[in-house]
C-alpha cells in the first residue's frame, strides 16, 4: 500500500518539538495532542482548556501549543499585561488589531470585547494569526504577529522571537503523543520558507546560511523530530522507504556507490512530490527546488547518485 502523510501515527522526540507543526495538518490535527507535564505544570488550567478550544475554533487549525506559546513569550499568561508600545493584555495586542480581529465575540467573553479578557484575546489571536498565514508558513506568521509584516527588515528583527515561540510551542506537547497527519506537510513549508538562503558550510540557521543536512535538522527539529546532524548518519539511521511510496516531508539521499548499506550519503533534501525537493546544493548555491530522477542509483549533482528515501517520521 502506498504511503500516505496521514496515516502516519509514529511517534517522536522531546516534546515533539513544534506541534505547531500541527499548524499545517488543520484542526483535526491539533485537537487531540496531550500537553506535556510542562504544559499542565506551567499553564494555569483554565487557560489550557481556552487555549484548546480557540484552536478548535480557529478557521486554519492554528495548533493550541502555538496559541499557548504566543501567550507565554508575550506576556506569561498575564491578561493584564500593558507595553510602553500600548500593546494590551495576555497577547499583547494593539487596540486596532484587537478590534479588525475580535468579532465574532466568543461565548464566555466580555461585552464589550476587550484584550484584556483571556477568551476574547485567546480567539482573536487565533484569527489574526490564521490570517497571516500561519498554516502556510508559521515562521513569517510569527515575524509578522511580532513586528507588523514579514518583510525583510522584520524578518531580521524578529527571528529571535518566533525561534523562541516556536520551541516554546515544542516543549507543550507530550513525547509519545501521536504525531499529528500534519508533520511531514509543515516540515514542507518550513523548508520552502528558507529558498533562497544561502548555502553555508556546517549552517543550520534561517535566513542566514544551511548546508543540506543542516536544513533537514532545522526544518525536522521545528517539526518535533530529532534527526542526525550529518547526512550519512541520517540515511543510515533513519527508517528507508521505498522511491515509489515517497510523500512530501520524506528525505532523499545522493552520495557514491548503490543503494546498498555500505553507501556513503553525501546530499539530502527534502522531498516536495512530483520527483522535487528542497535542498541547500553546494557552496555557491541557495536552498532551492532540485529536480531528480527517482530510481535508485540515477546520477545527480557531480558524480553522485541517488541512493533512496527514508522517512525520520516514522522512526
Amino acid at each position: 500500500m502506498t504511503r500516505t502523510a496521514g496515516n502516519i501515527l509514529a511517534l517522536l522526540v522531546a516534546a515533539c518539538a513544534f506541534t505547531l507543526c500541527a499548524l499545517a495538518g488543520g484542526a483535526s490535527a491539533v485537537a487531540t495532542n496531550d500537553p506535556s507535564p510542562l504544559a499542565t505544570g506551567s499553564i494555569p488550567a483554565r487557560l489550557l482548556v481556552l487555549f484548546q478550544q480557540a484552536s478548535a475554533a480557529s478557521q486554519c487549525g492554528v495548533s493550541w501549543t502555538l496559541l499557548a506559546a504566543v501567550a507565554k513569550t508575550e506576556s506569561s499568561f498575564d491578561p493584564t499585561a500593558m507595553s510602553g508600545a500600548g500593546a494590551e493584555g495576555m497577547f499583547q495586542f494593539e487596540p486596532a488589531t484587537f478590534a479588525e480581529y475580535a468579532k465574532p465575540a466568543p461565548s464566555g467573553g466580555a461585552a464589550p470585547a476587550t484584550p484584556f479578557d483571556p477568551t476574547d484575546a485567546a480567539y482573536a489571536a487565533g484569527r489574526y494569526l490564521c490570517s497571516l498565514g500561519v498554516v502556510e508558513n508559521p515562521t513569517l506568521a510569527l515575524v509578522a504577529y511580532n513586528c507588523g509584516n514579514p518583510g525583510p527588515a522584520c524578518q531580521a528583527a524578529s527571528a529571535g522571537y518566533a525561534e523562541q515561540v516556536l520551541a516554546t510551542a515544542a516543549s507543550y506537547t507530550a513525547p509519545g503523543a501521536g504525531v499529528p497527519s500534519g508533520v511531514q506537510e509543515a516540515i514542507v513549508s518550513y523548508a520552502e520558507s528558507q529558498i533562497g538562503t544561502p548555502y553555508v558550510y556546517g549552517g543550520a540557521t534561517p535566513g542566514t546560511g544551511f548546508d543540506c543536512s543542516g536544513l533537514v535538522v532545522w526544518a525536522y527539529g521545528l517539526a518535533g523530530v530529532v534527526v542526525p546532524r550529518v547526512a550519512n548518519d541520517q540515511w543510515h539511521d533513519e527508517p528507508h522507504v521505498a522511491l515509489d511510496e515517497l510523500v512530501p516531508g520524506d528525505l532523499v539521499f545522493f552520495g557514491n556507490g548503490t543503494a546498498s548499506g555500505g553507501s556513503v550519503a553525501e546530499h539530502v533534501g527534502i522531498y516536495i512530490g512530483d520527483s522535487a525537493m528542497v535542498d541547500a546544493p553546494h557552496t555557491g548555491a541557495d536552498v532551492r527546488v532540485d529536480t531528480f530522477t527517482t530510481v535508485a542509483g540515477a546520477s545527480w549533482g557531480s558524480g553522485e547518485v541517488l541512493l533512496g528515501g527514508a522517512d525520520p517520521v516514522a522512526s
